[in-house]
């Protein structure tokens, strides 16, 4: 019956029949009707094939991407962004740090400090790399990258990242001292240091009135602090805090010897005094207050004579031949050196005046003999009854009143003349037996000195020098976190502590420290979500080919619904499985790689989003150049991730094409094969 029924609606048993390409048993017209209904059914299948199978495409290439955390590694390593970012973006970065305003640094900064150290920006960027060598970062990032996110992708379920950087503490020590030996660190330093130190104190009086402008007192200061020993004591101070920044030592101290200095520092000092006005040191500054103190305002000689103060102090300065002044001056230095060096523990200058006394006393009989002569000079007339009494009792001193009568005068004048040894004796006796033999002067009449003038603060400078100089500076961790505290906050040692905690035994972080993090920012709810996420991650990552299932189905279904023999089933499943693949193959590949030069409609391509982010970069900023190269950079390894992306949908795509032809030509020449397959006895 069935080869009857057959018979009636064949249409032909021809070698070249449709039943050769998609073998099927031939059917009534409602057969037919029906069986193309079902072929029909399949287009929207073929739909929903081609829906479903570019989601599992992309969800494939995201979880052999994003999800995979050796993926960012190897982004990094494609895109060379190590090398880049410590050679290239690094050379431009000090490039244009070297044309950085010098006031935005410091208003007191003259010239930009890497301008001032002499080095080259091939230099620094030499050291960077030697202190941070591109495979050490390189192993570090990946380090990083690695166990969390391995951890976030739900394939571990604990994760330990230790960073140890102690070692490349102890490098970049020894770069910092090569630098410094190349480099002009020592007019850096003494920039910064030393040169505000030296004009704070010459801005106000300076010790025993020297009088020095702030670049001759720096240029002392240049020759009595050498570059070598600056050289020397800092790299001293980077040998002694390194162990403790380490955390190899807990205690460090910081030593300066100054002692060996002091030598140089008293012959830049006479040198200095040599060039100012010795009379004002030795008088102004020192015999002059003494003698202010001994004698007041003035001595009183017999018969309304006075003699100033400063008359007797001009006089005694008179009669100083300028040898003996300046003897007494270099006496005061290498006191004063003595006493700063802490070779005296008191300040203690004794001046001998006794041939000054004796010689100054001519001087001042000079000048009491002018004064009595004009004294008597200014005699008032005398009255007649004065006359009278004069004539009755005779002259027999200083008259009151000068007489009218030439005769009469000769003798005033005589009798004044007589007077003139008593004047002499009074200067012996009144006036120079008040000025001492000899004047000491201590550092209490130097505090007072400077405090008459308003200068009191370079005395505490001065004590502090004297510190420093006689005993050396030192400086412990006790002083260091004295100042952390007293310039930062209580919380700055802390810091200090956790950062050598780092140093010596490396900072370890846990998936338990993430964890509380989350917790601590965002509540446990969020950290309940954190582990679901988690969760799907695992199951992405370990039921990844699932993904299929819904396209196996449809091609199932497509193939029972177009086929009524497995080869036609399995050529109807192949022929859309091409065709979908094929379809994804050309959107993510060639169309794709059109789109994203050319551009399409209202979607900017990437030389669209490069343009965009450098127009946002201010043309004034002081690192455009640097900011372009990370955007140009940022922007070259986006498009190069959207690209990867891309071509790995369209890789997937093409190779599920290339097993769909495989399978369509199987299903084409079924026919034949099973043909082959009876020829060798293989199928009964």
């Amino acid at each position: 019956m069935r080869a009857a029924f057959d018979a009636l609606v064949t249409v032909g048993r021809s070698r070249i029949s449709l039943e050769r390409v998609l073998p099927f048993p031939t059917p009534c017209f409602t057969v037919i009707i029906m069986i193309w209904l079902r072929r029909i059914i399949t287009v929207p299948s073929g739909l929903f094939l081609f829906v479903f199978l570019l989601v599992a495409i992309v969800l494939l290439q995201v979880n052999d991407t994003f999800l995979d955390p050796d993926y960012y590694r190897d982004t990094l390593w494609n895109a060379d962004i190590y090398q880049f970012v410590l050679n290239d973006l690094a050379t431009v970065a000090l490039d244009e740090a070297r044309e950085y305003p010098p006031t935005e640094i410091d208003p007191d900064l003259d010239e930009n400090p890497l301008v001032t150290s002499g080095l080259a920006t091939q230099d620094f960027v030499v050291a960077l790399n030697e202190a941070l060598p591109p495979d050490w970062v390189q192993e570090l990032v990946e380090r990083v990258l690695d166990e969390p996110g391995f951890y976030l992708t739900g394939e571990r379920d604990d994760f330990s990242v230790t960073l140890v950087a102690g070692d490349r503490v102890v490098q970049m020590v020894d770069l910092a001292k090569d630098l410094m030996r190349r480099a002009d660190a020592y007019n850096l330093l003494f920039e910064q240091i030393v040169t505000p130190k030296v004009e704070e104190a010459v801005r106000d009086e300076l010790p025993f009135g020297i009088d020095l402008t702030a670049d001759e007192a720096i240029e002392s200061a240049r020759r009595i602090v050498s570059p070598e020993w600056v050289q020397a004591n800092v790299e001293n101070v980077l040998d002694s805090v390194t162990p403790y920044a380490t955390g190899e030592t807990d205690r460090f101290e910081i030593r300066l010897d100054f002692a060996e200095r002091v030598d140089i520092a008293l012959v830049e000092i006479k040198a200095i005094v040599g060039d100012s006005d010795i009379y004002e040191l030795v008088y102004e500054e020192v015999i002059d207050p003494m003698m202010a103190d001994a004698l007041g305002s003035g001595v009183d000689l017999p018969y309304g004579i006075a003699l100033k103060e400063s008359e007797i102090s001009s006089a005694m300065r008179e009669v100083a031949p300028r040898e003996w002044v300046a003897e007494q001056a270099d006496a005061i230095v290498d006191s004063v050196g003595d006493y700063v060096t802490g070779k005296s523990n008191d300040l203690r200058i004794d001046i001998d005046l006794r041939d000054n006394k004796i010689n100054a006393r001519e001087i001042l009989v000079e000048i009491a003999r002018d004064k009595f002569a004009r004294t008597v000079e200014g005699l008032p007339d005398c009255t007649s009854g004065q006359i009278a009494s004069i004539g009755t009792t005779g002259i027999d001193g200083l008259p009151e009143c000068m007489p009218a009568d030439p005769r009469m005068q000769d003798l005033v004048f005589a009798a004044a003349d007589s007077l003139t040894g008593e004047i002499e004796t009074a200067v012996d006796t009144v006036a120079l037996s008040r000025v001492p033999d000899t004047l000491t002067y201590t550092q209490t009449d130097l505090k007072n000195a400077l405090a008459k003038v308003g200068a009191l603060e370079n005395y505490d400078l001065f004590e502090d020098v004297r510190e420093i100089i006689g005993t050396g500076w030192t400086y412990d961790e006790i002083d260091l976190r004295a100042d952390l505290i007293d310039f930062i906050d209580e919380d700055a040692v802390d810091r200090m502590d956790d950062i050598r905690g780092f140093l010596s035994d490396g900072w370890t972080y846990t998936e338990q420290d993430f964890r509380d993090l989350i917790a601590e920012e965002n509540g446990f709810q969020t950290l309940d979500d954190f582990d679901t996420a988690r969760e799907w991650f695992q199951r992405a990552r370990s039921w990844r080919m699932l993904v299929y299932f819904p396209v196996v189905v449809l091609l199932l279904i497509i193939a029972f619904l177009g086929g009524r023999t497995w080869g036609s089933r399995i050529g109807w499943a192949a022929a859309y499985l091409v065709m979908s693949t094929a379809i994804i193959f050309l959107l993510f590949g060639p169309v794709f790689g059109t789109f994203s030069e050319a551009g399409v409609a209202d979607v900017p391509n990437f030389d669209d989003l490069r343009a965009d982010a450098i127009a946002e970069i201010p043309v004034a900023d002081n690192f455009g150049d640097t900011q372009l190269m990370a955007t140009n950079k940022l922007i070259d390894i986006l498009e190069d991730v959207v690209d990867d992306f891309a071509s790995g949908v369209a890789g997937k795509a093409f190779f599920l094409g290339i097993i769909g032809l495989i399978i369509l030509g199987v299903a084409v020449s079924w026919q034949t094969l099973i043909g082959f397959a009876r020829g060798w006895g293989l199928l009964d």
